[in-house]
C-alpha cells in the first residue's frame, strides 16, 4: 500500500510539474490526467467505474466546447471581414443614414424623415449646436416610409446659415397626437475608417457607422 501510494503521489507531482506556468487546462492536458490517473491508481481500491466514466463525459463536453470555440473566432473573423467589405464597396455611393447629426458646410443637404404609418403633418425642425431652433422645413408627403427634402442651408428669412454642427428632429402629428418620426440624412460616401474594430463611412456631412445605413441610393 504504501508504495502504491508514493506511486501515485509521483505522478500527481509529475503532472503538477508538466503543467506549471499554464493557468489555462486544455483538453489534451485533461486527456492526460485521466491517462496517468487510471496507469497509477491503487490495483486494492481502483477508481470507481462511474466516477470515471463521469470524467470521460467531462473531457467528452471539453473538447465539444474547445471546438465551439474555435468555430465562432473563425465565424467572427469572417463576419468581420464581411462587414470592412461591405463598408468599402459603398465608396462613392449615396446612403441614407438613420441619424439626428449633420454638418452643414455652404451647400445644399438632402434631409429626410421615415414615417412608421400614415400622419396628417410632419416637420423637420433644425437645431444649431445650442439647441436652438434655427429653420423648421415642412413635410409634404406624409405616407409611411423614408421621404426627403432638400435644404439650402438657410433659415426663416432666407439668411445663410453658418457652417457647423447641427440637429434635425421630427416633428408628427396624427389624429391629433403625437406619431413616430426618424430623422434621416441622405450623403455620397467619400472615406471608410476601418480603425478600432468599426466600420464608419465618411461623408460630407459628418461620419456615420455603417450599422446606421438604411439603404443605399443611386
Amino acid at each position: 500500500m504504501t508504495t502504491v501510494t508514493d506511486v501515485n503521489q509521483t505522478a500527481s507531482s509529475s503532472m503538477t510539474g508538466s503543467l506549471t506556468g499554464s493557468s489555462n487546462l486544455g483538453k489534451d492536458d485533461f486527456l492526460l490526467l485521466l491517462v496517468t490517473q487510471l496507469q497509477n491508481q491503487d490495483p486494492l481500491n481502483p477508481q470507481d467505474p462511474t466516477e470515471f466514466t463521469s470524467q470521460l463525459a467531462q473531457y467528452s463536453s471539453l473538447e465539444q466546447l474547445f471546438t465551439v470555440n474555435d468555430q465562432l473566432q473563425q465565424l467572427e473573423t469572417t463576419n468581420g471581414n464581411v462587414v470592412q467589405m461591405t463598408a468599402l464597396g459603398l465608396m462613392g455611393q449615396d446612403v441614407v443614414v438613420q441619424s439626428d447629426s449633420f454638418k452643414l458646410g455652404g451647400t445644399p443637404v438632402t434631409l429626410g424623415y421615415d414615417l412608421s404609418n400614415n400622419v396628417d403633418e410632419v416637420q423637420l425642425v433644425v437645431q444649431n449646436a445650442k439647441g436652438q431652433t434655427v429653420a423648421t422645413l415642412e413635410g409634404t408627403d406624409l405616407s409611411a416610409g423614408e421621404h426627403f427634402i432638400q435644404w439650402n442651408g438657410t433659415d426663416a428669412n432666407g439668411a445663410s446659415l453658418p457652417a457647423g454642427d447641427y440637429q434635425l428632429q421630427i416633428s408628427a402629428r396624427r389624429d391629433g397626437e403625437t406619431a413616430s418620426g426618424s430623422p434621416l440624412v441622405k450623403t455620397a460616401v467619400s472615406g471608410v475608417d476601418l480603425n478600432g474594430g468599426s466600420s464608419t463611412l465618411v461623408t460630407s456631412l459628418g461620419e456615420y457607422n455603417l450599422s446606421k445605413v438604411t439603404s443605399v441610393r443611386n
